[in-house]
């Protein structure tokens, strides 16, 4: 028995390339991600991802260890491995770039530009 293929013109039609939406930035948050759980952990520090990643990508630091990296180190490290997508300079002032801003008693809000309009959101909970 032969199975004979539906014929529609949907299937049938390629989409133009004007069609097509593409959105690199989920794409190069999850790639970035690695790099930034791993300095969260050596900072002491469990790294949560919230969101979609459509135009920024949300991240929650949580204080893990006894010992651990105050924010300003955390976000320091963050901006340090970030630093390999773009073609800012290395001699970056932290605080004014990142714009923290305390929220409830230990919540520290941190805005971490990337490139252009490309950003992270943290949260750094103590």
């Amino acid at each position: 028995m032969v199975r004979q293929r539906a014929s529609t013109t949907k299937c049938n039609k390629m989409k133009d390339k004007s069609e097509v939406k593409s959105n690199p930035r989920p794409m190069f948050y999850a790639c970035a991600l690695e790099g930034l759980r791993k300095i969260a952990m050596d900072c002491g520090y469990a790294l949560a991802i919230h969101g979609t990643c459509v135009s920024d990508m949300d991240l929650i630091a949580v204080r893990w260890k006894e010992n651990y990296e105050s924010p300003t180190y955390l976000v320091a490290a963050f901006f340090k491995e970030l630093s390999r997508f773009t073609f800012g300079s290395d001699e970056v002032d932290i605080i004014a770039h990142s714009q923290p801003e305390t929220r409830f008693d230990t919540h520290i809000h941190y805005t971490i530009p990337i490139i252009g309009d490309w950003y992270i959101d943290l949260c750094v909970i103590q």
